[in-house]
């Protein structure tokens, strides 16, 4: 979980200001539209580059007396599956549109958010010494409880069908994602896809109120501006 988190969100959060900046108009405000498809890329990247630990995870979780470790579990799957099929790119049907569709629901919501209240919100001072703008702490909180709810009903879909797909072998499953898409909605209903949305905003909840106002000191102390 821990290598997975900092390949993806590495990419995600530290790559998003970048790509916002280079898909946005020079002499203006990014859009929506802008930070949406910035996003995207950047998340589609991160869990492309995520995906082998990913696969191991679920695999970890689903048969946790198979698997003595990590790195037991990585040479078992290459092994057996391959390391391209069975690891690099097991599941990138479903985890890499998850990745997009998250860090758009996450990372999206929290700047465009952000961007919106900021205008109304008290103590924000557009012109504070040294050029750089000044933002409180309360409206990084605040728009992090909203990023949370909204990231967690986007990415819930997405990962209901990424540990089915990286659960498997290529038996239930052998194109993926659309596979692994009309079977649970034939058998169980679309409702299925949001199977476990609070256990999953238990997780994404807490991420989001701990992860963005953390990041939006660390880029403060190290002189760059807010996120």
């Amino acid at each position: 979980s821990l290598v997975r988190e900092l390949l993806y969100s590495g990419c995600t959060k530290g790559l998003y200001p970048l790509a916002r900046d280079a898909v946005s108009p020079a002499d203006g405000e990014p859009g929506l539209g802008h930070r949406a498809f910035a996003a995207a890329l950047t998340g589609l990247g991160g869990s492309l580059c995520a995906n082998g630990p990913d696969v191991v995870k679920v695999r970890l979780f689903a048969e946790p007396k198979r698997y003595s470790g990590f790195l037991a579990a990585a040479v078992e799957i290459s092994q057996k599956e391959g390391v391209v099929s069975g690891l690099l790119l097991r599941g990138v049907s479903a985890s890499a549109p998850r990745g997009a569709a998250i860090a758009i629901g996450e990372v999206t919501t929290y700047d465009h958010t952000k961007a919106t209240l900021r205008v109304h919100w008290p103590g924000v001072d557009n012109q504070s010494a040294g050029g750089r703008r000044k933002e409180p702490f309360s409206l990084h909180v605040v728009t992090s409880l909203i990023t949370g709810v909204v990231a967690t009903t986007v990415a819930a879909p997405f990962d209901t069908l990424k540990s089915c797909v990286m659960a498997d072998d290529g038996g239930r499953y052998p194109r993926g994602f659309p596979d692994a898409l009309g079977k649970i909605v034939r058998e169980e209903g679309v409702t299925a896809l949001f199977r476990g949305w609070f256990p999953a905003y238990c997780r994404l909840g807490p991420h989001a109120i701990l992860t963005f106002p953390l990041l939006e000191q660390v880029r403060r102390a190290l002189g760059l501006e807010y996120f």
